[in-house]
């Protein structure tokens, strides 16, 4: 491809397209008609030599293609857009942005009421939330295909940078009218008692290989789920208990009528962290959502 002959505006079209997943959304995103968008996308086609999207559904999926040249139009449009305008090109009351995060289950409740409450409702800012228990982190993040992550340590790769959020910290709960656990318990106690708890076996669930506290256990599984709501759900009707991280169970404790009460020994030293690949750190809306998503558990610690 000859750079000289490339339009910049064609750049444009490209995200605009791989962010929406649809050709006629993406044509009103960016006030085009759908004419004008399938003709600008055509001349990207031919100048990349590429499909760069095709049909699945009612939308279209991105080529190989199109998923190795995503991050570096992002950054270098980001780049553009922050040099036209130094003092932030984001406006999330005038943008049409659609981020695709990965929200670890216990902190959703924490982050999603607080983002949607601060955009508005006039807003015209979407938000895609990734199943954490079928989408790879690293993967989703390297690949272009999440934007950011609030979840435990990525792996250390030097193509990811994260800043932690709060630590995991594991209570014990049980239903209020439980005829056996009152505050405080024991670890001999615990061990008598059965468990719901989060399915972490290698290769049924993505990510439980970061999750290294379960294995010292050695506690009673009576349930598995795949869903940390699901152990607030049944350890509300049943005599089971379960681990649920402290921040977690503050916010649901009162709904489930659950018993929150600490355990004997400490018995996770991990952190939820936000994190996100070195090459958007100059993205301008990425640098709004990071803070954002920061000042939410600034908040739950002051």
């Amino acid at each position: 491809m000859n750079m000289r002959e490339l339009d910049l505006n064609l750049l444009v079209v490209f995200e605009a397209i791989y962010t929406s997943g649809n050709i006629s959304r993406a044509a009103e995103n960016l006030n085009l008609s759908q004419p004008a968008l399938s003709n600008a996308l055509a001349r990207l086609r031919k100048q990349m030599d590429d499909q760069l999207f095709v049909r699945s559904g009612n939308g279209v999926v991105p080529t190989t293609r199109a998923d190795e040249i995503i991050v570096s139009v992002r950054n270098a449009l980001s780049m553009i857009r922050q040099s036209i305008n130094p003092e932030g090109a984001f406006d999330p009351k005038t943008s049409k942005r659609h981020f695709r995060l990965i929200i670890a289950d216990p902190l959703e409740q924490i982050i999603m009421p607080r983002l949607l409450q601060d955009i508005g409702s006039e807003s015209q800012v979407t938000f895609e939330l990734l199943p954490p228990q079928s989408t790879p982190v690293e993967e989703s993040l390297l690949s272009g295909k999440t934007d950011l992550a609030a979840f435990l340590m990525h792996g250390k790769s030097s193509e990811l940078r994260s800043k932690p959020l709060c630590p995991v910290d594991l209570l014990v709960v049980a239903r209020n009218n439980h005829p056996r656990i009152r505050h405080p318990v024991t670890m001999p106690q615990l061990k008598k008692e059965g468990f719901v708890t989060i399915s972490l076996s290698p290769g049924k669930l993505a990510n439980s290989e970061k999750v290294t506290f379960w294995q010292r256990l050695h506690l009673k599984e009576v349930c598995q789920v795949y869903k940390i709501s699901s152990v607030c759900q049944l350890v509300a009707q049943t005599d089971l208990i379960g681990l649920i991280p402290r921040i977690y169970a503050e916010q649901v404790a009162s709904v489930y009528g659950l018993q929150v009460i600490d355990l004997p020994v400490a018995l996770s030293n991990q952190q939820f962290h936000l994190t996100w690949r070195n090459s958007t750190d100059f993205d301008d809306g990425l640098i709004w959502l990071r803070n954002k998503i920061l000042s939410c558990f600034t908040q739950e610690t002051t």
